[in-house]
């Protein structure tokens, strides 16, 4: 099995992330696939291999292993269940601005906002992408495929993590409908990220329907998921959207609309249901 394992300069050993879950992955049953599970699965396989490997170097791929599971198993439920609303995972902030799935003169403001608060009042508007944006396929189907993912290769997780793509630049204001943030735990840290950015995003679409000038618009919904959740974590996620308290006008809502514990697909599909729900009542 050393194609799941290689070595750098200093012979400390590399996780092959895509080689190691494709292994793994691909011998398990998908009738039997539980996201909890198959992630100790993977870190056992891979220690057996060589159990010097450390605990930092699986916190950095386990987060990308379970949103390689969640991601495969929500574009089958979309495909399967013929409904509009589809998660499409996100790159990192530093490779690409979620924005910009916006038609370009709607994205022209979310630029001339940043630029204006830097160059007047030297602000930066910093959030990091979330992992998810949820879209409403009714317009944009024509971008996508209805066929499910049976066969997982390198090739079919590129494609997957390439989707949003598709839409750069084509979504009206109202194509996308939220966002989601999946994480394998939520600690003190992350919590806060969630929170900054269910708050930020909020913020912003307020700013695009007042610049589109949108009388009736239809909102948007930030929801979290982890394998696992304490009180705490459900209890600081109940934090205020900001933009939403600044005026006795507007109605306070939370900066994070629902969280979901996610350690099987059962628990993704009601999560999905949930989020169906919570977005159509908008």
């Amino acid at each position: 099995m050393s194609d799941i394992i290689t070595y750098n300069c200093n012979n400390k050993p590399v996780i092959k992330v895509v080689e190691s879950f494709n292994y793994v992955i691909n011998s398990v049953p998908e009738s039997e696939w539980n996201y909890k599970d198959s992630l100790n699965q993977l870190q056992n396989t891979l220690l057996e291999e060589d159990n010097s490997i450390n605990s930092s170097a699986f916190s950095n791929v386990r987060g990308t292993w379970f949103e390689w599971m969640v991601s495969i198993d929500s574009y089958n439920h979309w495909v399967e269940n013929g409904h509009n609303l589809l998660l499409l995972n996100l790159p990192n902030i530093s490779r690409f601005d979620s924005t910009s799935l916006y038609l370009p003169e709607i994205h022209s403001f979310v630029l001339d906002l940043r630029n204006k608060l830097e160059s007047t009042h030297d602000i930066q508007m910093i959030s990091s992408n979330p992992d998810y944006v949820i879209i409403d396929t009714t317009r944009l189907g024509q971008y996508f495929k209805r066929e499910k993912i049976t066969t997982i290769t390198r090739e079919s997780l590129e494609s997957l993590d390439n989707l949003y793509k598709n839409i750069i630049n084509k979504c009206e204001l109202d194509d996308i409908v939220g966002y989601f943030s999946l994480k394998t735990s939520f600690r003190p840290d992350r919590r806060l990220q969630i929170a900054h950015e269910g708050s930020l995003t909020k913020a912003i679409y307020v700013h695009l329907q007042t610049r589109s000038w949108l009388m009736d618009p239809r909102g948007i919904k930030y929801f979290g998921g982890a394998l696992k959740m304490s009180v705490a974590d459900i209890r600081a996620l109940k934090t205020v959207a900001t933009h939403s308290i600044t005026t006795v006008m507007s109605k306070p809502e939370r900066a994070v609309d629902n969280v979901f514990t996610i350690s099987n697909r059962d628990q993704l599909s009601e999560a999905i249901a949930l989020m169906q729900s919570s977005i159509l009542g908008m």
